[in-house]
Formats: C-alpha cells, sequence, structure tokens
C-alpha cells in the first residue's frame, strides 16, 4: 500500500484545495491530509484562519482517509503519518519547500520518502476568495 500525504491550512476550502487533494489520491492508495492548527497558523500568517481547526479537520475529513492536526513547520506532522509520497501544490516550485517543513533531502532519502509537486489551479487562491467575500 502507499502512502500518500499533503500538508495545508486549507482556509478557506476552496477547488484548487479539491483538485489537490484529487491530484494527490491519484499518488497512492491511502490519502493523509495534514491540516495545520489554527494556533500555527497564527505564528506564521499572523492571523486566524476563517475555519476553525476543527471545522476544517471536519470537512477534510470526508476526502481524505485519514486527518491529521499539524502543530507545526511539518516535520512530526510527516514521521506521524509515515507517508511515501508528499505531494504539494506547485506554488511552493519557487520557495524551499524543506526548509519550511524543516527537513532536508537527506531526510526524505534516509526515510525513503518522494516528494511530488502538483500542478496549481489557474485563478484560485485562498486570498482570492476572501477578497471576493469582503
Amino acid at each position: 500500500m502507499t502512502r500518500v500525504l499533503t500538508i495545508g491550512t486549507f482556509d478557506p476550502p476552496h477547488l484548487g484545495h479539491a483538485n489537490l487533494l484529487r491530484q494527490a489520491r491519484a499518488f497512492g492508495d491511502h490519502l493523509t491530509v495534514g491540516v495545520n492548527s489554527d494556533a500555527f497558523v497564527e505564528t506564521y500568517r499572523g492571523r486566524r484562519p476563517v475555519y476553525s481547526e476543527s471545522e476544517r479537520l471536519a470537512l477534510l475529513a470526508h476526502l481524505a482517509d485519514a486527518v491529521l492536526l499539524n502543530d507545526g513547520p511539518g516535520r512530526d506532522c510527516i514521521l506521524a503519518a509515515d507517508p511515501d509520497v508528499l505531494v504539494v501544490g506547485s506554488d511552493w516550485l519557487a520557495r524551499d519547500y524543506l526548509a519550511q517543513i524543516d527537513m532536508t533531502a537527506e531526510d526524505f532519502a534516509d526515510w525513503g520518502l518522494s516528494l511530488v509537486f502538483v500542478p496549481r489551479t489557474p485563478g484560485v487562491s485562498s486570498t482570492d476568495l476572501k477578497a471576493r467575500l469582503s
């Protein structure tokens, strides 16, 4: 069985998130979604999410085989999920994603973990959605 993990805030949830989950599921048999906690989001974004972590966990539980609360950069969530593949949106290609999740290429090699970037859904973002709601 191939275990797949993706991690994000998913706030507010939108079509781009659904596309990410659909693409992630195609890489394996079991999809786990790590959901960033309210406290972690507030720390790195400077504001709390629109949807609470309990609301986001409940929603994503219907779209994945398992959900985990991610309360840090991602390393602990990855260790807990023990995936074979970590799927990330292509918007992270221009940033140092490994530094963001507090991991190195050596960690990935040691754990036999693959990192896969999938295409971002054009024209869809949480920031744009929030602006439309204002």
